[in-house]
């Protein structure tokens, strides 16, 4: 009887355990870094934030979709700064467009922003690796 009841624990527990691997499988993400330039001969002050954006463009007079996102305070850093965003690959269309934007702000107060189209991805280029030039946001 004690050996059937053992029997029994150690096969349930392994179905347990199986089921639950399942479920842990890792995210296959992928990833688009580069890095922000300015012009200016200006240092940014140690609170300085960064934010840059993966978005997808369907209409060029609609906001587009945000598909990753990275937010960090530059802590002294002066440019080039880099930047790394992971994305999920099931949501890139061949035929939709991505963009990279970015904005650098002090204070809630938007100093530089990026001012052209940076396509990457579904480009023609392919572009992975991208140097986004900032320029200076009126005041």
């Amino acid at each position: 009887m004690k050996k059937l009841t053992f029997l029994l624990f150690a096969l349930f527990t392994a179905l347990v355990f199986t089921a639950c691997s399942g479920n842990s499988q890792p995210n296959d993400l992928a990833s688009i870094s580069g890095g922000l330039v300015y012009r200016e001969r200006l240092a940014l002050p140690d609170d300085a934030s960064v934010t840059v954006r993966l978005v997808e463009m369907k209409n060029m007079n609609a906001p587009g979709k945000v598909i990753s996102r990275q937010s960090f305070v530059t802590e002294g850093q002066q440019v080039p700064l880099h930047f790394s965003l992971n994305y999920d690959p099931r949501q890139i269309s061949a035929s939709h467009d991505y963009v990279i934007t970015a904005q650098v702000d002090v204070s809630e107060r938007l100093l530089f922003i990026t001012n052209t189209v940076n396509k990457v991805i579904t480009d023609t280029n392919h572009t992975y690796d991208p140097t986004l030039m900032l320029v200076r946001a009126s005041d």
